[in-house]
């Protein structure tokens, strides 16, 4: 159970995006601002020292006087440009160029930031001092302001950007979220229903779905799963409920009869050997019950083993053979074949095996032939056991595949009516089915077992 309070609500996971997108929008601005400035005032130092050291050069070939008078002319022609020039004479007087600090409010060579009040304004500049080997110092200005002003519309630009990517994400995750809630909680609802006892209850999913949709017929198939198991054991519960009354009520009146002290010793000795009967015959049933239980929840595959499955074949052939022969039939054995290796349960095969050909034996009637055969086709193999007794009509075929299943003919014998289902059950074990067909005449019983088979070099 989840704790109170840690359920996750809409609201808690709309400020959790909330909180993740601020945080990507401020760093994005900054790594925005950040990079945006860094590469704008490389551009512009790069700038400021190619015009520094192209006037360097100009004042050692020209001389200072020249140099005075180039940055007037420029002043004159182009007094408003981002980059202004001047030339200070050793003792601070102005020789030529823009007229914008004071020497003194200079640094003495490098670079500098300085406020600069320039037609009717202040605004930042950035300057470049040179001192010049041929007397004087040559000073670069550089407006920053409108760098400054470029740089905050780069930025709100940016920031207006990635807000608007930020909401549509933000919009699409609520949205993703709204839908992964509402998907979950229809797997909730389907196992709510499931717990309140309906097994019915399934989740709706589509053909060509998404991850939930699988995740939905996976839970499908596993609720199949349940609801065959638990309609199995009811079947169970009943049948035993029915079933077992009768040897049980018969053992109780033996053993009450032994009880009887006016019952002579014979006849004592006699109900007491009838309770014994009766009570093999209900623990027979039990195990029977035990065995298909094990084999249907496929709880037996940790005894599954390679084995050879002709060897097993003809040693239970072997074994009912006489049983067959005393019921005036006529067996044919397996044609002997090389071994044939599978992985298999050797008990529950060897089970199912002698209860096919246990039921030929009782209901195919004197006279006929039950033959037992091993084939092998399409990597798949058949156990087959076939006779020409009256059979079973098709509509029936399904129906004695059940458990305590008997037809009416078959209800004046002995038998708990569970042969066909440990064989069923055998067969869904080793992945495959029991299969009955008509045998023109009498009925062809076989084990078709999915396991791939090996035979040894």
């Amino acid at each position: 159970m989840r704790p109170p309070g840690s359920r996750l609500r809409p609201g808690a996971v709309f400020f959790m995006l909330l909180a993740v997108a601020l945080t990507a929008l401020g760093v994005g601005l900054a790594m925005v601002d950040q990079v945006g400035e860094a590469i704008i005032g490389k551009r512009q130092r790069e700038v400021a020292e190619a015009a520094r050291d192209y006037f360097v050069a100009f004042a050692h070939e020209e001389g200072i006087a020249p140099l005075a008078r180039a940055l007037d002319l420029r002043e004159r022609t182009d007094p408003g440009g981002a980059f202004r020039y001047a030339l200070y004479a050793a003792d601070g007087r102005l020789l030529g160029g823009a007229r914008l600090a004071p020497a003194d409010d200079l640094p003495a060579q490098g670079a500098a930031r300085l406020r600069i009040s320039s037609e009717g304004r202040a605004s930042p500049w950035r300057v470049l001092v040179q001192p010049l080997s041929t007397g004087g110092t040559l000073v670069v200005y550089e407006d920053i302001g409108e760098r400054l002003a470029f740089r905050r519309a780069l930025v709100a630009s940016a920031a207006v950007s990635l807000i608007a990517a930020i909401g549509a994400v933000l919009l699409a995750a609520l949205w993703f979220n709204r839908l992964l809630l509402n998907r979950m909680e229809t797997l909730a609802a389907t196992a709510g229903r499931i717990a309140g006892g309906d097994l019915s209850a399934r989740t709706e999913t589509h053909p060509k779905g998404d991850v939930f949709d699988r995740l939905g017929e996976a839970m499908n198939g596993m609720l199949d799963r349940i609801e065959e198991l638990m309609t199995g054991m009811r079947s169970v519960t009943d049948s035993l409920a029915h079933d077992l009354r009768s040897p049980l009520t018969r053992m109780r009146a033996d053993l009450a009869r032994a009880l009887d002290p006016q019952v002579a010793e014979p006849q004592r000795l006699d109900a007491i050997e009838q309770a014994h009967g009766e009570a093999d015959r209900a623990l027979s049933t039990l195990s029977a019950l035990m065995d298909i239980a094990r084999a249907e929840a496929g709880l037996s595959r940790d005894m599954m083993a390679p084995l050879d499955l002709a060897a097993l074949v003809a040693e239970v052939g072997e074994l009912f053979g006489p049983v067959i022969e005393d019921a005036g039939q006529t067996f044919v054995p397996p044609a002997p074949r090389p071994p044939l290796v599978i992985g298999g349960h050797e008990l529950i095969l060897r089970q199912a095996v002698g209860n096919l050909l246990h039921n030929a034996a009782h209901h195919a009637g004197p006279g006929a032939v039950v033959r037992l055969a091993l084939e092998e086709a399409g990597g798949r193999v058949r156990i087959v056991v076939s006779d020409t007794g009256p059979g079973i009509p098709p509509e029936h075929r399904g129906r004695v595949r059940e458990r305590f299943v008997r037809l009416d003919e078959a209800r004046s014998r002995p038998g708990g009516g569970l042969g066909l289902a440990i064989a069923a059950a055998c067969a869904k074990l080793h992945g495959g089915a029991l299969e009955l067909e008509d045998a023109h005449p009498g009925l062809r019983a076989v084990i078709d077992l999915a396991a791939p088979s090996r035979t040894p070099s």
